[in-house]
């Protein structure tokens, strides 16, 4: 009995062993993946292009006011620095992995890499601002000396006290000016694998902010995907990515996949996803078929030698009202049957038939090369069509292009007209409050006046009082002596 209950828990444990290894292995698997993986996870999210210099490259799907590490998406505080966390689906890879440049049409791709990071990015403060810039894939120098110099354009700065927001305002560029008025941030963190920069540190934010910041823990998702929050953890999706780094990303396994730079587009002269062409092979036609595909075959009897011609012969048949050129006689011809006379011999009841059905074939072959030419014009039109949308919208970019161009130049000058303003308000200020000084002294001076007119004249008074009394106290003494 003992032996019958020991039977049921030992087949549990094993059961429950193999659960264990099978679920550890597959957590393996997910957590190993290939370069391959970005390619098949962001495909649905963007393009994949050729890039002479990076290799393939990928291209977001998004708005053309999206920047990197700015858009969609807030710095959070974690054991690893400032990490950036993405509202992307497809956040987890180009914002930990990999670096951002700009091409030349001044569009954001994403160069793929293996090592896995909170944000690649360099960070400066100054003037009670935060900013932050991409680091290109040459920068491997974290030294701490100087910082890493990124166009100005990549530089986005937002006021101290907002780093944590989860909206930012609209980016515009700051200038030279203000960018000389801050300094490199330069704490690193070196875990072992390649060290990334942290941003401000903790207590710099909390005396800034003037707020308490939670330090969040970053735990590994086990699938691809937007983050998520639990307590005091964030779950990105964050792999270990096998492959070598070189000084190019190779071709995906599946090359039909990323679509080339210079590619064509579908429906001119695209090629059958089998690799042949789209005529028709010409194993499949007969000898005497005609070698251009659309048109009819010529039979033999229509060449007037009854296929003895040659297999390139192609002689129109004869049409009412005129001469055959199968049935002239050459020069000293004489008859072998028939009529001896050399004449004309008799036609059949045969004859009498071939030439409408002739008339029939001729017309069908007609019909059919005005099918093609309509076919073919409708082609053509089709794409002087698409050449036209194409232009227009190549027009509308540029046109695009130049509004926001302009809409930028207008913010500028609106932002100087600003400034100018507030620094004549400044300078009227200014001037108000010197003559309001002046004012001031002025006035001091006329009060000091008046108090000094005031004392002279009391004094003058008493003066006056003390000469009128002695002479009235002199005349009192001199009385008083002669009565003794």
């Amino acid at each position: 009995m003992k032996h019958i209950i020991k039977l049921p828990a030992v087949i549990l444990g094993l059961l429950l062993l193999v659960t264990g290894l099978t679920q550890n292995a597959m957590a393996q698997d997910e957590d190993d993946i290939s370069l391959e993986t970005f390619y098949e996870e962001l495909a649905p999210y963007g393009r994949w292009t050729q890039d002479p210099e990076y290799g393939y490259v990928w291209q977001p799907d998004v708005d053309r006011n999206f920047r990197p590490y700015y858009t969609d998406g807030h710095w959070t505080m974690t054991e690893y620095g400032n990490t950036w966390v993405s509202d992307y689906e497809w956040g987890w890879a180009p914002f930990h992995y990999g670096r951002w440049v700009t091409n030349r049409f001044d569009q954001w791709i994403w160069i793929p890499d293996t090592e896995w990071g909170p944000a690649w990015v360099s960070w400066r403060s100054g003037e009670g601002y935060y900013g932050w810039a991409p680091l290109s894939p040459q920068y491997n120098d974290f030294s701490g000396y100087g910082g890493y110099d990124a166009p100005l354009s990549w530089w986005a700065f937002i006021p101290q006290i907002n780093i944590y927001s989860n909206n930012y305002p609209v980016y515009y560029n700051r200038g030279q000016a203000f960018y000389n008025r801050t300094a490199f941030i330069s704490y690193t963190y070196r875990g072992g694998g390649r060290p990334f920069y942290t941003g401000p540190r903790v207590d710099d934010i909390r005396r800034v902010t003037r707020r308490d910041v939670t330090v969040y823990r970053v735990n590994t998702a086990r699938r691809p995907g937007r983050y998520s929050i639990t307590n005091n953890n964030i779950n990105i999706y964050r792999p270990r990515v096998t492959g070598g780094r070189g000084s190019s990303n190779p071709a995906p396994v599946n090359s039909g996949r990323p679509d080339n730079a210079g590619g064509s587009r579908p429906g001119r002269g695209h090629t059958p996803s089998n690799g042949q062409s789209a005529q028709p092979s010409r194993n499949n036609q007969g000898r005497d078929n005609n070698t251009n595909p659309g048109q009819p075959a010529v039979n033999d009897a229509w060449r007037g030698n009854s296929g003895r011609g040659g297999r390139g012969s192609n002689v129109s048949p004869a049409q009412p009202g005129t001469t055959n050129p199968a049935a002239v006689r050459p020069e000293a011809y004489t008859p072998r049957t028939g009529n001896d006379q050399g004449q004309r011999p008799q036609r059949s009841r045969r004859d009498g038939i071939d030439r409408p059905e002739q008339m029939q074939q001729q017309m069908q072959r007609d019909g059919q090369q005005r099918a093609q030419q309509d076919q073919q014009q409708r082609q053509q039109q089709r794409d002087a069509q698409r050449a036209q949308q194409d232009q227009q919208r190549a027009q509308q970019d540029q046109q695009q292009r130049a509004q926001q161009e302009q809409q930028r130049q207008q913010q500028m000058q609106q932002m100087q007209q600003q400034r100018a303003q507030q620094d004549q308000q400044r300078q009227q200020m200014q001037q108000q409050r010197q003559q309001q000084d002046q004012q001031r002294q002025q006035q001091d001076q006329q009060q000091r006046q008046q108090r000094a007119q005031q004392e002279q004249q009391q004094r003058q008074q008493q003066q006056q009082q003390q000469q009128q009394a002695r002479p009235a106290e002199q005349g009192r003494g001199g009385r008083g002596g002669r009565g003794n």
